[in-house]
């Protein structure tokens, strides 16, 4: 089954709406059911948001506008922040979930 065409649209959206707030993203990858093309209606977006650097102020940034775009899209985005450092780990290559990502994730940004 193909992506949804509106889960893509709303995760270009967020990813425009980051770059206007300065986050120094460098990927979104778009994983779950969304990435699989197993979505039924009412699933949720997940997407793992990897910075260049991440602090608090980034973290909240990344997770305020993933429930911007919650509210106004009526479809959960739920995002999770990552820094480069971190994504590029050897402990970030074995752990299940993030292997997981990697292997179905869609990368839907990157600088």
């Amino acid at each position: 089954m193909p992506i949804n065409k509106r889960a893509v649209e709303i995760v270009k959206s967020y990813a425009e709406a980051l770059r206007k707030k300065d986050v120094p993203v460098k990927l979104i990858i778009l994983f779950g059911s969304q990435a699989r093309g197993t979505s039924v209606p009412g699933s949720d977006i997940d997407v793992l948001v990897v910075t260049e650097r991440l602090d608090k102020k980034i973290r909240d940034t990344i997770v305020d506008e993933a429930f911007e775009i919650s509210m106004r899209e009526d479809i959960p985005v739920i995002a999770l922040p990552c820094d480069i450092q971190e994504f590029d780990s050897p402990s970030f290559k074995v752990d299940p979930f993030y292997r997981n990502v990697t292997r179905e994730g869609i990368i839907f940004h990157g600088q």
